[in-house]
């Protein structure tokens, strides 16, 4: 059974499901970006509160990521018997749960502790939301979903901006970390309730997407995903994308507020620009890897991550506008625009039984990237006595080491295509 087998009643009835659990799919993934980023929008509030430094908030920040890490790893095996709905539904009760526990911390082991709880539960949310949009989309489409589903993670950081700060002014950051728990455990409810994995469980019993790639996992072992190409060029994209994110989101608006005298109350703006800006660029990408080579636009991707963060160097080396300003975290999106094309690109080039653990294990090389930007950058800003400047020509460093590796695998790649398993690659 098949879309082009489909009476249009029936296929009216699929789109319907479809929208439904994209609407479902962009609201798990934006509390699962929400209670990752959360921190980092009212870390200036919670430091004086637990005695933070500048290192260690960082390290709060960036630690989330370890056990995201990890969480990958033992997610990524268990989506070949998992159910998208059953991942996400363990995943979001989890991080719900640790959401309220971290409403109650006291000290800056608690939180930790709760940080990497927390980090292991949202791993299975965003590959539950992986396999659930693999599931109800063709393949052809699935480079703007999952661009559509990205910009709901950068969304949710915009949101942390432009309403998570002002709640913590008025209330506090305990009612903010409150809010958050409470948003999660709803969505969880949700899924519980509403969640289907495909087309096969609404009654079209064996539907296949005509393009999707073939699935044989009793001959195609989970262990030949790391001898392909494809998973490194997938990771370092992800990679260059979300050290941008995480870096940017941590350090900017205390870096301007330090060299440039910004006012804290200019805060919320700029992080809703920066956020609304990757939502623009991560839709606009995920509709050109519906039409255009998705390596192109990975690698462009990361040269425009490279420019964006030579923006902010100058920005906090030398005095700037506040018109330069907006306009720089307007731009910042730019960093991100190969987001869509990366987990397409994984979708295309691995069999649809190993596809949702491919992009599992490439975004380990996000996560290590994620929890390496606020940590390095706030190590570097407190042992320099408050160089900004420094911390972000790192960020120009790293951003062109993952620009070199991005190229050196494209052009491995290129030269495998003759001899790579037909289930493993689309090559």
């Amino acid at each position: 059974m098949t879309w082009d087998t489909l009476a249009e009643p029936d296929r009216k009835r699929i789109r319907s499901w479809q929208w439904g659990m994209l609407l479902l799919a962009l609201a798990c993934e934006l509390f699962l970006a929400a209670d990752w980023y959360g921190l980092a929008a009212v870390v200036p509030f919670i430091s004086p509160d637990l005695g933070l430094n500048e290192e260690q908030a960082g390290a709060a920040v960036g630690i989330f990521a370890l056990s995201y890490g990890v969480g990958m790893l033992v997610w990524s095996f268990a989506t070949l018997g998992l159910s998208a709905r059953r991942m996400l539904l363990i995943g979001l009760l989890g991080t719900g749960l640790g959401m309220v526990l971290q409403v109650f911390v006291q000290n800056y082991m608690q939180l930790l502790t709760l940080r990497l709880v927390i980090g292991f539960f949202d791993a299975a949310i965003f590959l539950g939301n992986m396999k659930l949009i693999f599931g109800w989309f063709p393949l052809r489409r699935h480079g703007f979903m999952v661009g559509l589903i990205l910009a709901a993670y950068s969304l949710a950081i915009t949101l942390v901006f432009a309403l998570g700060v002002p709640l913590t002014i008025s209330s506090g950051w305990r009612c903010f970390f409150g809010a958050l728990a409470a948003g999660t455990l709803i969505i969880a409810l949700l899924d519980m309730l509403l969640a289907r994995n495909s087309p096969e469980e609404i009654g079209f019993p064996g539907f296949r997407w005509q393009d999707e790639a073939p699935a044989d996992p009793a001959h195609v072992p989970l262990r030949s995903v790391f001898g392909s190409p494809w998973l490194y060029i997938g990771g370092f994209g992800i990679a260059a994308c979300t050290f941008a994110i995480a870096g940017t989101a941590t350090w900017v608006i205390p870096g301007w507020i330090t060299t440039q005298g910004m006012a804290p109350a200019d805060a919320p703006l700029i992080g809703t620009l920066m956020g609304l800006s990757q939502v623009v660029f991560l839709i606009v990408g995920g509709l050109m890897a519906d039409v255009m080579s998705k390596t192109a636009i990975i690698i462009g991707s990361a040269v425009l991550a490279v420019l964006v963060a030579i923006g902010f160097t100058v920005s906090m080396n030398m005095p700037v506008s506040f018109g330069f300003m907006l306009g720089l975290a307007g731009l910042s999106g730019l960093a991100v625009i190969g987001g869509g094309a990366i987990f397409a690109l994984m979708s295309e080039r691995f069999s649809a039984a190993l596809a949702p653990a491919a992009v599992g294990y490439a975004e380990i090389f996000g996560i290590l990237s994620s929890a390496l930007a606020p940590a390095l950058m706030g190590l570097i800003i407190h042992r320099s006595g408050g160089s900004f400047t420094s911390a972000f020509v790192a960020f120009i460093v790293i951003e062109v080491l993952f620009l070199g590796a991005l190229v050196w695998l494209t052009r491995s790649a290129a030269t495998r295509r003759a001899t790579a398993g037909p289930l493993v690659s689309a090559e």
